[in-house]
């Protein structure tokens, strides 16, 4: 977290960051939150701020606590949340194709507002996760994970948290098609400097350069698709 930030910026910080830690899966309904010391040791936030954080997203039906138990992300938590299995219910089979166009729409933008908005922190996130998929090159399923893992930590720099949800939705729509287009031969090594670039803009402060970075991309992403649909 920076040190600089005032008071309400660190509590919406470590809200979105708890908040993304349940859109990903990495805390799920049901499951205990840490410790409030241990969730203030790893944002580098006082208690105070852990604790306003966790008020607001009990407000909003995310998280329950209770003295002596601890909190915990509540079981229908996700349910006024978009999410995959909302959607194929209401829209029925869905076309990659157009997926794909919505997801194209959603990660330039996104893109371009990180290079706009992105703190030191969050170029940070972004570079580490950038090295975890060259670092996994050859392990689908690893580099799968560090590409979503990039991807949203982009999106976590836009700070437009309605969006992040989109991208975080259109991945899990295509999380399948994903993996089997990264399964191709060479694509692991030929997407990496496609992201590099992306990263590049968005550490220089570019917006211009980090759209044209992310078009770049998603017309790879295209290729990509007509390859696994033909």
């Amino acid at each position: 977290m920076p040190s600089g930030l005032g008071r309400s910026t660190l509590v919406d910080d470590v809200t979105a960051e708890i908040r993304r830690m349940i859109l990903t899966g990495e805390i799920e309904p049901g499951e205990f939150l840490p410790t409030r010391k241990e969730l203030a040791a790893q944002f580098g936030v006082g208690l105070s701020t852990v604790q306003e954080a966790i008020q607001a997203l009990s407000a909003v039906g995310l998280l329950a606590s209770r003295a002596g138990k601890g909190t915990w992300v509540r079981e229908d938590a996700l349910d006024g949340l978009i999410h995959p299995e909302a959607v194929r219910a209401r829209l029925g089979e869905l076309n990659a194709r157009r997926v794909y166009e919505a997801r194209r729409v959603v990660e330039i933008a996104l893109t371009e507002m990180a290079a706009k908005r992105a703190t030191p922190e969050d170029v940070e996130r972004i570079w580490n996760a950038m090295h975890r998929m060259e670092a996994t090159i050859d392990d689908t399923d690893a580099f799968v994970d560090a590409d979503l893992g990039f991807h949203l930590a982009v999106a976590r720099a836009s700070k437009n948290e309605l969006l992040e949800q989109f991208y975080h939705l259109a991945r899990k729509l295509l999380v399948e098609v994903i993996h089997e287009m990264v399964s191709l031969p060479g694509v692991q090594r030929d997407s990496i400097p496609y992201q590099r670039a992306i990263v590049e803009a968005i550490e220089r402060r570019d917006p211009h350069l980090a759209r044209q970075a992310a078009e770049e991309h998603m017309a790879y992403v295209d290729q990509l698709l007509d390859m696994w649909l033909d």
